[in-house]
């Protein structure tokens, strides 16, 4: 009886949506709920009419829910769709805009690009490779508004805008102190000045080589792309070109003062469009001019005019809107986010504060959900949770190749307005975003707190996974000195927060951030089984959980972070810590496990990785509130570690004292590896403390680090079990096995490679990037980077005099860039001398090889020479400034798997190495 009951309600239901086809209607009025239909021929036809007809039902049917059903098909929006608190349902009665069911809605953001011609005259500073392959269309008029074009699909493929990497000329005054890099700075030399008188702003201009830039007609179509510190990519219009001077000026401050050593990118200009695929626009003449790669006749060319797609936005002090849904959505061909005049930017302007740069944003919102919808080929951000949003449910989203970030919660700036809280972003699948801007997080969490961030997968991405901030304790203390800062300093509530800052300008300990804490709302999130993999694809010095002056109190706990190399650490507590919960996380496939500058409860991680912990405080800080020591942690690197960037299980410092005088004390942990060309083994038998290199009886004797094999069932670890065999000391010391077979998203496939498993390629090319803080940083003879199951190992490097000096000759990553410290103590330090070489191998078949200079110029001054013997034949090339491409050789040739490759500086000086790209017989 009962599944009949059953079976009869779906037919019901199913019955009423047929007939609402059947019948050509778009209402429909239950006993439960009231039923609009949308649809792309029918008298709804667009979001804008459905909101307004739901004002009309809720007058008719009061108190009921609705349901808008929204048919398969393509939906141009041509302007953002606001829901305001009219627009709202309420807990018993929800307005719900959902697919129809069986049917795929798609709203695009996009204007078709059409009526392709071929090109009879040649533009203007086009480039030889390009002439005669050009085609244009005419830029589609949208209403008279200004609209500038800085993305183009085909379909659902980003296509590539034409651009150039080029070189900088040194400006002919120094630059002042960049005291944005890090606020403290300003204050390194003398004393604080709360009331000091202000900083002169950052410069605007880049001083440029040769003819690389010219005074074009459509400068402000024109983007230079600025990577000049490892955390973060700039992309500014021009303002204007000096030819005279060679001097370029952008059109807003960049987020730092420019960096004369680092190259930089030129966009949209026609000078650079010299392959095929690429495409410029030219606003001032309305034109879009394309070398395609294919049929232009068979390509879907879009392009993106609308940011912000759907807002729901309610009143600042209320009333908010409530009770709104959106179910079964897909989003697509958003704007890209520009920086403007008046921008407010969030750490580091990683993104922009209260701003309206995502496909779908809540702003003054309450218990609203966008739950299995997807947003995908878009350029800008995902999802914004701005200034008071609350009890707002993210679940169950796909979000794939955007521009920006995936999913941004963003209270109010630093003060005591603490509104944006308790919301949830469960079970969502972000991978591949931030495709143009480089920095965007995942998941980016600041001034919001209570939230759930739970079983969510993450990879995939040029940066950060998860980032948790606030305001770190040198921007209150600066607030008054460089007012006009973007990052940091303009969301600052100045009033709200004085009675703080004045009182830490008291205070023996004025930058301890405990002055601030009541004004950083970040905190009490937790962040529970979400899997985050192949993060700093593109930028350095991040991670893969990352958090800075977040408030406190947030718990990281069954998070499985693995395939994350060239971390900072997978999982850091960065500048101005608070008080974290780490616990039963498990860290893999990465070179650094943990990076902890701050208070933590540290209890039964698994981590395996070289380094499992880095910090800058002397061993023993660690430790949560209650000074509870670290415990209950397994730490199993696949290698043995020797680098001396921070504190780890044993480094070169130690060989003449206990190596645990590096280590923070610790309870009831296990350190092994099954490691067997460079293992660390310390001087001492199986079932020692390491601390006391005492034999010692688990679960009768107290032990701080147990040299001993914890004896993983190896086999479950393949399927997200960390689990031990029988008789394993982990489980006399109290270690618990750590489940994570639901960890992430159930959207994605679950991919868990077991202990000291290789984890499968995802890319025809290996990207070795070279920046402070890479496995190179001062490392020696042996030293490892491993990417995407490629590895690469210093076999020599040699001094200027051709002397082999090991140890002390050291390859360093100075200047975001790889140099030689010399033995002698002569030198640049930072860069190759004339004679100095680094010898490296792979441990896989090479077929060609990339390698990016920083100091080759066109003069030929700087030579490289690079070696190698095949077989039983010498190979050997010069590389100078001639023979490379904006400082990039390319070498395509098939090396074996051991070949010993040399890279020696032969003639010049203040050359370094940036990166190597490789491409395997695997790949």
């Amino acid at each position: 009886m009962k599944d009949y009951i059953t079976m009869l309600k779906k037919f019901v239901k199913a019955y009423k949506y047929i007939l609402l086809i059947s019948l050509f209607t778009s209402y429909s009025f239950g006993a439960d709920h009231a039923a609009l239909v949308v649809s792309p021929d029918g008298p709804i036809a667009t979001l804008e009419a459905a909101r307004l007809e739901v004002r009309k039902l809720k007058k008719q049917q009061p108190g009921q829910p609705i349901e808008v059903l929204i048919k398969g098909g393509t939906y141009a929006l041509r302007e953002t769709v606001v829901f305001s608190p009219e627009d709202s349902g309420t807990e018993e009665a929800p307005v719900v805009y959902k697919a129809f069911p069986g049917e795929k809605p798609v709203f695009t953001g996009g204007v078709k690009i059409e009526n392709w011609k071929k090109v009879e005259t040649d533009p203007e500073g086009v480039s030889n490779e390009a002439r005669g392959n050009l085609w244009v269309a005419k830029i589609p008029k949208h209403d008279g508004q200004e609209w500038y074009i800085r993305t183009l699909y085909d379909g659902e493929t980003l296509l590539k805008r034409a651009s150039a990497k080029l070189g900088r000329r040194k400006p002919d005054q120094p630059r002042p102190f960049d005291y944005n890099t890090h606020g403290i700075g300003i204050f390194r030399d003398k004393p604080l000045e709360f009331e000091g008188p202000l900083l002169k702003p950052f410069d605007r201009h880049i001083c440029f080589r040769d003819n690389d830039l010219r005074d074009w007609e459509n400068l402000y179509d024109i983007e230079m792309v600025l990577i000049d510190r490892p955390w973060l990519s700039n992309i500014i219009p021009l303002q204007r070109v000096d030819v005279k001077n060679k001097v370029a000026y952008l059109s807003v401050d960049p987020t730092y003062q420019p960096n004369d050593t680092r190259s930089y990118w030129i966009e949209n200009a026609i000078d650079y469009l010299d392959e095929p695929g690429e495409w410029v626009v030219n606003t001032k003449k309305g034109k879009i001019y394309m070398w395609p790669e294919e049929d232009i006749s068979e390509m879907n060319v879009i392009a993106p005019l609308v940011q912000e797609f759907i807002r729901v936005e309610g009143m600042e002090e209320g009333p908010f809107v409530r009770h709104i849904h959106f179910e079964g959505l897909t989003f697509m061909h958003g704007l890209r986010d520009t920086l403007v005049e008046g921008d407010k930017g969030l750490q580091h302007d990683w993104e922009m504060y209260d701003k309206g740069n995502a496909v779908i944003r809540f702003r003054f919102a309450e218990d609203c959900k966008f739950n299995s919808n997807v947003i995908k080929s878009s350029s800008g951000t995902g999802i914004r949770l701005d200034l008071h949003c609350q009890r707002i449910e993210i679940a169950s989203n796909h979000l794939k190749y955007l521009g920006g970030g995936g999913i941004v919660l963003s209270g109010y700036g630093p003060g005591t307005k603490d509104v944006n809280k308790n919301n949830v972003v469960h079970d969502n699948y972000i991978h591949h975003i931030g495709e143009l801007l480089w920095h965007s997080a995942g998941i980016f969490i600041t001034q919001s707190g209570n939230n759930e961030i739970t079983h969510n997968t993450i990879r995939d991405l040029p940066y950060n996974g998860i980032v948790v901030c606030g305001w770190r304790t040198q921007e209150f203390y600066l607030v008054k000195r460089i007012p006009f800062r973007r990052a940091w300093m303009s969301s600052i509530r100045v009033e709200e927060c004085m009675p703080y800052i004045l009182k830490g300008l008291e205070s023996d300990k004025q930058f301890s951030i405990d002055h601030f804490l009541p004004l950083l709302h970040a905190r009490e999130n937790k962040i529970i089984m979400n899997d985050i993999s192949r993060v700093l694809l593109k930028l350095h010095d991040g991670n893969a959980i990352y958090f800075s002056a977040d408030g406190g109190n947030t718990l990281v706990e069954r998070n499985y972070m693995h395939q994350n190399y060239g971390t900072a650490g997978a999982l850091r507590l960065d500048a101005d810590p608070t008080f974290t919960i780490i616990r039963d996380n498990v860290i893999t496939e990465s070179e650094r496990g943990l990076c902890l500058k701050g208070p933590v409860d540290l209890i039964n991680n698994f981590i395996f990785t070289e380094t499992f912990l880095r910090g800058h405080s002397k061993p023993g800080w660690l430790g949560g509130t209650k000074k509870a020591l670290p415990k209950r942690n397994i730490f199993m690197p696949p290698a043995s570690s020797t680098s001396i960037n921070g504190l780890y299980l044993t480094d070169k410092r130690a060989t003449n004292r206990p190596f645990y005088k590096n280590l923070p004390k610790m309870e009831n942990s296990i350190y092994f590896t099954k490691h067997t060309r460079h293992p660390y083994v310390p001087k001492t038998e199986l079932g020692t403390d390491l601390f006391s290199g005492q034999p010692v009886d688990p679960g009768k004797d107290p032990v701080k680090l147990l040299y001993a094999d914890p004896m993983f069932d190896e086999e479950s670890m393949k399927l997200g079990l960390y689990r031990f065999k029988e008789g394993s000391p982990a489980e006399k010391l109290g270690i618990q096995p750590i489940d994570l077979r639901e960890v992430g998203s159930s959207l994605a496939q679950k991919d868990f490679s077991g202990l000291d498993a290789k984890a499968l390629a995802a890319g025809p090319r290996v990207l070795f990037d070279f920046a402070n803080g890479t496995p190179f940083d001062q490392a020696a003879i042996d030293a490892q980077m491993t990417v995407d199951d490629v590895t690469m190992t210093t076999v020599d490097i040699i001094d200027s005099d051709g002397v082999t000096e090991g140890s002390t000759t050291t390859i360093h990553a100075g200047m975001n860039a790889l140099g030689i410290v010399s033995a002698s103590g002569k030198g640049d330090h930072e860069s190759f001398d004339v004679g100095e070489a680094w010898v490296v191998q792979f441990d896989t078949n090479i077929t060609s090889m990339e390698i990016s200079f920083a100091g080759l110029d066109n003069q030929d001054v700087n030579v490289f020479t690079l070696s190698y013997r095949d077989g039983a034949d010498d190979f050997s090339t010069k590389i100078s400034g001639s023979n490379t491409r904006d400082g990039s050789y390319i070498l395509k040739q098939s090396i074996p798997a051991g070949t010993s490759i040399r890279i020696e500086l032969t003639a010049g000086n203040i050359s370094r190495i940036q990166s190597i790209s490789v491409t395997t017989a695997t790949h």
